[in-house]
């Protein structure tokens, strides 16, 4: 079951009434002067007598939120379009564009520009550097405003083996993210980081 066919969600609000859209757009400064950037969830439903646990052994296996680099690796004789993002399969710190379509080389990675701006060619494809990546390590998780400050970067949340529905017990998720990158660059439209929930089920009571 999807995550979307629930009836628990993410809201901003204590009181489950506004959904989290899915989405921060964030802006960060090379000088790094905007960390840290705060943010609160909420994980509940409305809908009485519903239960929500991990699948893999329900009620007793946790559930958990993970930080989780989105950005797909490069692969080997893969059809590429316009605008697809890569990372190098050993990560660099650095996202590359498709700025001409095709296909990539069928055995051997390109070896990877780290000057924003500069291509290399790779079989048909071309690619381009356009931004430092941020790592998913810029993320901490904790169930409180004051524990997100011995929280460790990258690291799992645990949220319990069991959930409730009702606003009474719905589950404070605190996120806290640092900015590391000094390098100008920009990701608008392209999700890079994501925090991931385990395979979970919803029951009834």
């Amino acid at each position: 079951m999807a995550f979307s066919d629930l009836t628990f969600k993410l809201y901003t609000d204590s009181n489950l009434t506004t959904p989290f859209s899915g989405l921060y757009q964030l802006v960060h400064n090379t000088d790094l002067s905007d960390n840290p950037q705060d943010f609160v969830l909420y994980l509940g439903s409305n809908t009485a007598s519903r239960q929500l646990q991990a699948v893999s052994s329900p009620g007793v296996d946790n559930i958990t939120l993970t930080p989780t680099l989105l950005l797909s690796a490069w692969a080997a004789a893969t059809a590429y379009i316009l605008g697809d993002v890569v990372h190098p399969t050993t990560p660099n710190g650095y996202r590359y564009v498709v700025v001409t379509a095709g296909t990539s080389h069928a055995t051997t990675e390109p070896t990877w520009p780290t000057v924003i701006g500069s291509q290399v060619a790779d079989n048909t494809v071309v690619w381009e550097c356009v931004a430092a990546t941020h790592p998913a390590t810029e993320i901490k998780l904790a169930l409180t405003s004051g524990g997100l400050a011995g929280a460790t970067g990258g690291a799992a949340l645990s949220l319990g083996n069991t959930i409730l529905s009702t606003v009474a017990e719905a589950v404070e998720i605190d996120i806290r993210i640092t900015n590391t990158v000094t390098t100008p660059g920009t990701n608008v439209g392209l999700a890079e980081l994501s925090i991931y929930i385990n395979d979970v089920v919803e029951t009834a009571v």
